[in-house]
């Protein structure tokens, strides 16, 4: 038994102690039948968030409102949330009303897909109202109930289907996928930031490609932030191992979707790696040295253009692979990684001088980087000073570097 559960089993134990019952519940309960990893524990209970305050020692408000507080054991954080019911969701995002109840079924009714609506006692008995072991065992993502009812209720479970389908490799049953079609366009009124989330799980699946099809099959693709600008065939077409990957390779292959990129609203960090890949996917297709595409991009640059080519076929060519290969070996074996790593700033240029900042600076930087890449000058500051001054000669706010 997983020790998280072991751990968790005591909160199951003072729930019980105070007349209270308590269950491990959804994903978790999902993975341990299956036998898959386990990162988290959620567990639900007839206990209402005041009680749950009052009898732990600690814990966090996290969501008292919808019942849901963190209690701590041992340091480490288990979700604790009361049965509840939910009504009313008119901007398929979220319930217009929670109703604290004392059924267990009635929590598990709300939920998504069978195989998350199961629960687990204090004995590790699983409890499985709705059918979740069976649909397992037939590897098939099936709601609970009716699935136009819970895809009414949020509509972002849609695009959890498609992740699940990815990462599971199930197939979604028939009336699942029928209702995903018929309720694609609410997947609008859901966040960009949440639909983000569920797409970055998703290309971290192994059945990938299935997901995709299913997306265009159902119509998903089509209501989604800067997916919706790719046609079919070319969103089909590509083989990718993340969201980032996915993104860059389609920008490469039609510039015209940078401009939808700012939709998506990723981290400045995330836009400038998903650019700086495509610009570099760009770049092996000219003559470009190894140690050019070495020392103009980072380690984590260079394996996704490495991935992209290893696995796609109309970018892939051995030579292309190789020189990916020689500037990632390279990469580690360069005197520094960026003009920003030279030990010389520009007011030692400007002392030594006696003259004011400007252009002629960046040219004794880039100067200076071309030596050290090249192995004949160290970076170190006192020995670029003495090249500086020995080889760089500054008139009018110009400079000239002069031979050895």
């Amino acid at each position: 038994m997983h020790e998280l559960f072991l751990i968790g089993n005591r909160i199951l134990g003072t729930l019980e102690t105070y007349g209270y019952k308590g269950y491990f519940v959804g994903g978790c309960v999902r993975d341990h039948h299956m036998q898959r990893a386990i990162n988290d524990v959620d567990i639900t209970t007839d206990a209402l968030p005041d009680d749950i305050e009052r009898i732990f020692e600690r814990t966090v408000d996290v969501g008292k409102e919808h019942g849901t507080i963190i209690v701590l054991i041992d340091d480490i954080p288990f979700e604790v949330t009361t049965f509840r019911t939910e009504s009313g969701y008119s901007d398929f995002r979220r319930p217009d009303q929670v109703s604290f109840t004392n059924q267990l079924n009635s929590d598990l009714e709300r939920r998504d897909f069978t195989m998350n609506a199961m629960a687990m006692d204090e004995n590790f008995e699983i409890l499985d109202p709705y059918g979740g072991m069976k649909d397992i065992e037939e590897q098939v993502i099936r709601t609970v109930g009716c699935p136009e009812e819970r895809f009414n209720e949020d509509a972002l479970r849609m695009l959890r289907a498609a992740r699940f389908a990815a990462h599971l490799e199930f197939h979604v049953a028939p009336e699942t996928e029928n209702a995903m079609a018929a309720h694609a366009q609410n997947l609008e009124f859901v966040a960009v930031e949440r639909c983000v989330v569920e797409l970055d799980k998703l290309y971290r699946g192994a059945g990938v490609k299935a997901a995709k099809a299913l997306m265009v099959k159902t119509r998903l693709k089509a209501h989604l932030a800067f997916l919706e600008n790719i046609g079919d065939e070319d969103f089909l077409d590509t083989d990718v191992r993340s969201l980032e990957n996915e993104i860059a390779l389609q920008m490469w292959r039609n510039p015209g979707l940078e401009p939808h990129l700012h939709e998506l609203k990723l981290s400045n960090d995330m836009k400038r790696e998903i650019k700086d890949t495509t610009r570099l996917i760009g770049m092996l297709h000219r003559p470009s040295t190894i140690k050019e595409v070495a020392y103009g991009h980072d380690m984590k640059i260079l394996k996704n253009a490495s991935e992209i080519v290893e696995l796609n076929t109309f970018t892939e060519s051995k030579e292309k692979k190789d020189l990916l290969k020689s500037a990632i070996e390279l990469k580690p074996q360069l005197p520094i990684s960026d003009i920003s790593d030279i030990n010389l700033d520009g007011n030692m240029l400007m002392q030594l001088f006696n003259a004011r900042g400007g252009r002629w600076i960046r040219k004794v930087f880039s100067a200076v980087e071309e030596k050290i890449l090249d192995g004949s000058l160290k970076n170190d500051t006192k020995i670029i000073m003495e090249w500086v001054e020995a080889h760089v000669e500054y008139e009018a706010g110009d400079i000239e570097i002069t031979e050895e």
